[in-house]
């Protein structure tokens, strides 16, 4: 099986995230279940806990703690950036798959294995963002100068447009760093690390700073060849709590009819899940198997409501 999984894994919040996303995996991602999984730690700062390590043991996950990230150590985001990087020049497998650790596997993921297509027409596959935010909806939007500016930096023509997954606006291609299938001979998570040096060397920032430089490097990195990326549907990067804004029948979806959901932190609240509207099925297996490891700590009262 030519695929892998990548996450980053830093001591604390992220910990019991990345064990309930492997487990996930190795739980329901069918034939993908036994696929390489890589927990990359990328400033190791502090070693995991040893409850974290001895369960990455027992799900045969391979923890590597590596100094990636000593270029922008105080923006953590860009930790998957460089593990995405690292993974594609250091890994075997021709599909690596990074996931953030804030999120789990649900079903098969099948279209994220670019590998197993015969015509091999995907370098890529990802959703959109969820909503506009740093987006451009076009030449009239003030943000659009910065997007074309963004563009000439990374040294590609403007991108297609896409509909944000949430909001249903169109803007300029923008996509959720959440999940990001790439083939590993293209190149693309070099070109994203790259991307990001290169904004962050021009002062090229977003009106609300770096917060999404991440994604930004990424929609220049999947511009370069857009006929070759896949737009995912909404059965993956599913976002849990904005529920109630999708349009059926993903509004309503049980869990097993999804691939892989995105939660941004609430699985960290008490009684998350009770309050989804609508509400999970109750005859779901999987909903019954997540709610017997929530909540995960350590919990969050009031975790932050803004979500990509």
């Amino acid at each position: 099986m030519s695929i892998a999984f990548v996450a980053c894994v830093e001591p604390g919040r992220l910990e019991s995230e990345a064990v309930l996303l492997f487990r996930s995996i190795r739980r329901y991602a069918g034939r993908y279940r036994d696929a390489r999984i890589a927990s990359l730690q990328p400033r190791c700062e502090m070693p995991l806990a040893a409850e974290t390590l001895a369960a990455f043991r027992e799900l045969d996950v391979e923890h590597r703690a590596l100094k990636l990230n000593t270029e922008l150590p105080d923006y953590p985001v860009g930790n998957k950036v460089f593990a995405s990087a690292w993974a594609e020049e250091n890994l075997d497998e021709e599909t690596l798959v990074f996931v953030d650790s804030d999120s789990l596997f649900t079903g098969e993921p099948t279209d994220l294995d670019l590998d197993s297509q015969r015509d091999s027409r995907w370098d890529a596959a990802v959703r959109p963002v969820n909503q506009k935010n740093a987006g451009s909806t076009g030449p009239d939007d003030r943000k659009d100068r910065y997007w074309l500016r963004l563009y000439e930096l990374c040294g590609v023509s403007p991108g297609p447009f896409v509909d944000t997954a949430v909001s249903r606006e169109r803007i300029r291609g923008y996509w959720n760093a959440g999940l990001v299938a790439a083939r590993r001979s293209a190149g693309l998570f070099g070109r994203w690390r790259d991307n990001l040096r290169r904004l962050v060397a021009a002062s090229h920032l977003p009106w609300n700073g770096m917060k999404n430089l991440d994604q930004l490097a990424l929609a220049a990195a999947l511009a370069a060849a857009p006929g070759r990326v896949r737009v995912l549907d909404g059965r993956y990067n599913y976002p849990l709590p904005k529920r109630d804004r999708l349009t059926e029948p993903l509004r309503s979806a049980p869990l097993e009819a999804l691939v892989h959901v995105h939660y941004f932190r609430w699985l960290h609240q008490p009684g998350f899940l009770d309050r989804l509207v609508p509400p999970l099925a109750a005859d779901s297996e999987i909903a019954e198997w997540l709610a017997g490891a929530l909540p995960l700590e350590p919990r969050i009262d009031d975790p932050a409501r803004k979500t990509r």
